[in-house]
């Protein structure tokens, strides 16, 4: 049941903006899986109205979908979506994990778990630091226009003593690999390692984060790395991304 439920899923998810449109034949590649049982699975989504054959024997997908997409809660977002995910990654790591955006020049906390501990970094939802340094600023900065990147890269040369074109390079790394680390950066002692979240669009307009003291962070850096691209990613799956 399992296995099927995961094929009518892929033939879903084969569809995408650029291709909304499918022979059988392309969509058995896409799914991985011979003909003949792709026009099986096919002819069943047709037959139950998900599917449509058009006149040039291409399939796409049907108004059903539609129809649901609107069933789906209008206020749910990002808070709603990362809450179950943040709690599980904050016990897990035993340190405080939080969802951020931008807002103007600032970057807002907009949710956060923390753990127990003693020793721990926190941050409160509605919290605005300037985008100057952290982690986070340097996730959610990385996936902005470059006309709004531009400024805020010529004021974090300037606060952080670094060149325009330094900060540039940083800024392409971690958008090259995907997250970014930081320790002492905006707070000395603090550590943070973030992920960026993306919607539906593929766009960046949030990211999370793992705080803690940098004594404790630096220990478990590899392992909490894997963890907030792993959580992140979870999230942005839940947010309509289509992931790799």
């Amino acid at each position: 049941m399992m296995r099927s439920v995961q094929r009518i899923l892929a033939v879903f998810e084969s569809f995408t903006t650029e291709r909304n449109t499918l022979t059988l034949q392309e969509i058995a590649d896409r799914i991985d899986l011979p003909k003949s049982t792709s026009f099986r699975i096919v002819q069943s989504l047709e037959k139950a109205g998900y599917l449509v054959r058009l006149e040039d024997q291409q399939y796409c997908l049907s108004f059903r979908f539609t129809r649901l997409a609107g069933l789906v809660k209008s206020t749910l977002g990002i808070r709603e979506i990362a809450r179950p995910v943040i709690t599980e990654l904050a016990d897990k790591t035993k340190e405080t994990v939080s969802i951020h955006t931008v807002v103007g020049r600032n970057r807002v906390c907009i949710d956060a778990m923390s753990t127990s501990s003693a020793l721990r970094s926190v941050i409160q939802p509605g919290e605005q630091v300037p985008l100057l340094a952290g982690s986070a600023t340097k996730v959610l900065i990385a996936y902005l226009e470059k006309k709004e990147l531009t400024p805020i890269a010529a004021s974090i040369a300037k606060a952080m003593k670094k060149t325009q074109a330094q900060v540039m390079a940083e800024i392409a790394a971690v958008r090259e690999q995907g997250f970014a680390v930081s320790h002492g950066e905006r707070l000395l002692g603090v550590s943070a390692i973030s992920a960026p979240i993306k919607d539906v669009e593929g766009q960046v307009h949030y990211c999370l984060s793992i705080g803690g003291p940098s004594v404790r962070m630096q220990m478990h850096e590899k392992e909490f790395v894997k963890l907030a691209v792993d959580a992140a990613a979870e999230i942005s799956l839940q947010f309509g991304a289509q992931m790799p």
